[in-house]
């Protein structure tokens, strides 16, 4: 069964203060049973300041159906607290991107990190990409963390994006070291021939009630 994944992913302004704390209650008293992870960074490169990402976790569509629902039959206190918090955006966005291959988490401690690596392929290039991608994360040993490689259906189509939950910055950086070791020179160079290029993000993990 496919999975899919919602992202509320709001871009503030500089001047707001930390928005930390709202967007823990928002996600804390979001009206779904839906796991989901509640992502925020400072390393974005977009222009504005800090990013966040509301993530939730649907097993097929239909749980996006009900969810939006759900979203739309909220009550008045709940959409007062989400319009504030977007008061506070250049940008609020709604994105909807479908699980290719799941990775997996593997670590003595809970997560504390996200690493988001967005990829465009170029044109009549993504088939290419992603099964290169799918095959990497196939080929990881059982014993080390994997990232998971979702493809968007909103937004930006054709937008890869390789996810992957660590204990540590550091950790982030080893397992990223390992990821590209594991490619080899050659796909190094194929995956830069066939594609625009790529933004690697590490975010802080605010909120996580998924199971690892």
């Amino acid at each position: 069964m496919t999975k899919y994944i919602s992202n509320i992913v709001r871009i503030f302004k500089t001047d707001v203060g930390d928005p930390q704390q709202l967007l823990i209650d928002e996600f804390n008293g979001m009206p779904t049973d839906a796991p989901g992870i509640l992502t925020f960074t400072l390393s974005a490169p977009n222009p504005g300041g800090p990013v966040s990402f509301t993530s939730r976790v649907f097993d097929d569509p239909s749980g996006l159906d009900k969810y939006m629902a759900a979203v739309q039959n909220s009550s008045d206190e709940r959409k007062k607290q989400v319009a504030d918090i977007n008061a506070k955006c250049v940008s609020v966005r709604f994105r909807i991107v479908r699980v290719i291959k799941e990775g997996k988490y593997v670590g003595a401690n809970p997560p504390t990190i996200m690493v988001r690596n967005f990829i465009r392929p170029k044109r009549g290039y993504l088939d290419e990409v992603t099964s290169m991608l799918t095959s990497t994360i196939e080929n990881a040993p059982d014993d080390r963390t994997s990232p998971t490689l979702t493809l968007s259906t909103t937004g930006q189509q054709g937008l890869l994006t390789l996810s992957g939950l660590n204990e540590s910055l550091a950790a982030a950086e080893e397992t990223y070291e390992r990821f590209q070791s594991a490619q080899g020179e050659p796909a190094r160079k194929r995956m830069s021939d066939i594609t625009e290029g790529s933004v690697r993000v590490p975010f802080f993990i605010l909120g996580n009630t998924i199971e690892m």
